[in-house]
């Protein structure tokens, strides 16, 4: 039986990685996701989650001092893009809890499905 075109490119996809190695490529998908100009409202998370991704990477021991102090290095940025990107967001936040769906208690990334139509 041969393999259809993307269930060859899906084959091609899949790696067998170490933790530590796992954890920076899913790192650097989510930065690539960021740079890649991702939803507006969900920079903030992105960026937030980059940062504890190198923070945990800092602390992994298999890395080279050097590489540690890069990542260290890296997580500061990234948790200054973070808190930035959320300054930038919370007036915008504030002006979208005014108009809240009445029968929603918690925040949602967009809007309700009915308000959206």
């Amino acid at each position: 039986m041969h393999r259809t075109e993307s269930e060859s490119l899906a084959r091609d996809e899949e790696y067998l990685l170490a933790e530590g190695e796992a954890q920076l490529a899913a790192t650097l998908a989510l930065m690539t996701g960021f740079g890649h100009g991702c939803c507006e409202a969900h920079r903030p998370a992105i960026a937030c989650k980059v940062a504890d991704q190198l923070q945990g990477l800092s602390g992994d021991s298999s890395f080279s001092p050097d590489m540690r102090a890069l990542l260290q290095r890296l997580q500061r940025r990234w948790q200054a893009v973070s808190e930035a990107s959320a300054a930038q967001r919370a007036p915008r936040a504030e002006a979208a809890a005014e108009t809240r769906h009445p029968s929603v208690a918690h925040a949602l990334w967009h809007a309700p499905l009915e308000t959206l139509q």
